[in-house]
């Protein structure tokens, strides 16, 4: 990684060999117009360049000129791809200076999007990593090649079955990697050339992808059971023997794979998947918050889970751990959660519900103590939203509701007047994306609940005025978890991606939230203060490892600090002389034999 000077010193020269075009289309080096007259000499650049010698701020202005004056999300998603895959400091020292314009092209909600029309918009070269089921055998050999003469440090890895809220996508999904790691740089500072997104094409089951003569991943569906597993487990072996201590970001697996994968190779190599755990802490960092601005404890809430997916799962795991931290028991504090997945409200008798809801299934005589039992006054509990969530929310009366089901509108009027019957202030999460999708919108939930509800999103919302004023809408954002979690590992070397981490990322988090003092306030920091209270998430993950004795590149608490210093990547130009000239300035200054 790069070691970031500081701003007092001039940044150390980087030497290389390339020259003329082969440099230009080198992204990691590529400064464009912001090349020296010097370096256009001495880098066989000046025929190449126009005349006009830039800096990087001029560079990103014109940057914001162009982004602005485009007719569409896509087309600009399509222009920060493009400066990506040329300029790897302009895109990022961009992103860094407009976060709220650009974070949502590069990320959610665009990306999906973008994803959905990778057939007719792939090119070449994507910077992404493909490893194919039919080369099974010869991953060590092709890990090898897409890392040339990088080591990657993190590897966001994907099988694209469940990308957002729009399933199987194929290799289209590497985008999603691509975009997250974008966001790595930017709230974190990793260096750009630390990470590498990797697309595990095992196939597709998306009929029209298996159909599209422009689809240029594996056109057979997807791979299942022992197949699948013999896969995943040649990867890591892979991963083990290139990229020994190389932390694993898994993301977007779907439902049926997410935990298993992330269980079987959790202990095995340094890794976490973001959908369970990156969802589930930014959603519990914004519970807590929101609670102790209330002054309402934890151990208190009843929560309802509309959408009992990997993420929905994931989110009940992480709250089932906090309320048990609080002295509850664990069937005490499994009794305060209540999943609903596409079957219904999880019970006993239910004809079929997942396996990953084991831990919170309703006994007929819990659900008769509140007075939900089968045929009783509330109606059926069966699936879907309407009469079926109204019953549940008008029985069980929780403090919390979250959404992760991509059921747009689930949370309707009657929902919400409800929720609000049962308690004074609800916290309400409704975090399916991308945005169409929303179980609710802000304006109607604020409306529907007289400007009592706390909320947070998932996707980007503009601000609500209400008879109390504007509101800002928080966005619980898995940015404000993963890049920290992630980097903060990476950097001091951390064994394994411990609960005990995720734990004081998730505290780290909660007190960044401005609800957490004031509860008119944001349930989620604003955008642009996510590099900073990155950098305080961080720090706890980093001290948290240590603690645990998984740190293996430091010792104390004073050494974690030294790492995160020293790993955080800034995206500033640095000087570029020949290879030659360097090592002739080099041999120059060693005394004479």
């Amino acid at each position: 990684m790069a070691d970031p000077a500081p701003a007092s010193q001039p940044l150390a020269p980087l030497p290389t060999p390339l020259r003329g075009e082969a440099l230009l289309n080198d992204p990691r080096l590529n400064k464009g117009t912001a090349f020296s007259r010097a370096e256009r000499r001495q880098l066989e650049l000046e025929a190449l360049l126009p005349w006009q010698e830039e800096s990087l701020a001029e560079q990103v202005d014109r940057c914001r000129r162009a982004f602005e004056a485009m007719g569409s999300d896509l087309e600009r998603y399509a222009y920060a791809q493009s400066l990506r895959e040329r300029n790897l400091t302009l895109f990022h020292r961009f992103l860094a200076e407009h976060i709220e314009l650009v974070m949502p092209i590069v990320y959610t909600p665009t990306v999906g999007r973008a994803i959905q029309q990778a057939s007719t918009t792939y090119r070449s070269p994507s910077q992404g990593v493909y490893l194919a089921a039919p080369q099974q055998e010869r991953l060590v050999e092709l890990l090898r090649q897409a890392c040339g003469d990088r080591q990657p440090q993190l590897l966001l890895v994907t099988d694209a079955q469940g990308i957002l809220g729009i399933g199987d996508q194929g290799v289209g999904g590497i985008q999603i990697c691509q975009g997250k790691l974008a966001v790595y740089t930017l709230c974190a500072g990793l260096d750009p050339a630390a990470g590498l997104p990797v697309m595990l094409d095992v196939g597709t089951d998306r009929s029209e992808l298996l159909h599209d003569p422009a689809y240029p991943g594996l056109r057979q569906p997807r791979l299942q059971g022992a197949a699948y597993d013999a896969f995943l487990e040649a990867f890591i072996a892979a991963v083990q023997q290139v990229c020994p201590g190389a932390l694993v970001h898994w993301e977007d697996f779907g439902a049926a794979n997410a935990r298993r994968v992330l269980d079987r190779f959790r202990d095995r190599i340094p890794s976490f998947n973001d959908d369970i755990q990156g969802t589930s802490g930014v959603a519990a960092a914004a519970i807590l918050a929101g609670l102790r601005g209330l002054g309402r404890p934890l151990a208190e809430e009843r929560i309802v889970i509309f959408g009992a997916g990997s993420a929905g799962c994931g989110i009940a795991e992480r709250l089932q751990r906090l309320l048990e931290r609080t002295g509850l028991s664990a069937a005490e504090a499994a009794a305060r959660i209540w999943p609903i997945d596409r079957f219904g409200l999880v019970h006993e008798g239910l004809a079929e519900r997942s396996e990953a809801v084991a831990p919170w299934v309703k006994s007929l005589d819990q659900l008769a103590a509140v007075g939900l039992a089968p045929g009783s006054s509330h109606g059926p509990v069966t699936s879907g939203a309407g009469p079926a969530l109204q019953a549940v929310i008008e029985a069980v009366k929780p403090g919390v509701l979250i959404g992760t089901s991509t059921r747009a509108g689930a949370f309707d009027q009657a929902v919400v007047e409800a929720l609000c019957r049962g308690v004074e202030r609800p916290i309400v999460l409704p975090l399916s994306n991308p945005t169409q999708l929303a179980e609710v919108t802000p304006e109607n939930l604020l409306r529907w609940s007289a400007g009592r509800a706390l909320l947070a999103t998932g996707s980007p919302f503009p601000p609500v005025t209400t008879a109390e004023g504007k509101r800002l809408i928080g966005q619980c954002n898995n940015c404000f978890v993963f890049p920290a979690l992630g980097f903060a590992a990476m950097a001091v070397g951390a064994s394994a991606v411990s609960e005990a981490m995720i734990d004081a990322c998730i505290e780290a988090l909660a007190a960044a939230i401005p609800a957490c003092s004031d509860p008119e306030a944001a349930l989620m920091p604003a955008l642009d203060e996510v590099a900073r209270v990155s950098q305080a998430v961080a720090e706890a993950v980093a001290l948290a490892a240590v603690d645990g004795g998984l740190a293996t590149l430091a010792t104390s608490h004073a050494e974690a600090r030294q790492r995160l210093a020293a790993c955080r990547w800034q995206p500033d130009y640095r000087p570029i002389v020949a290879a030659e000239a360097a090592a002739a300035r080099s041999g120059a200054a060693e005394p004479a034999g």
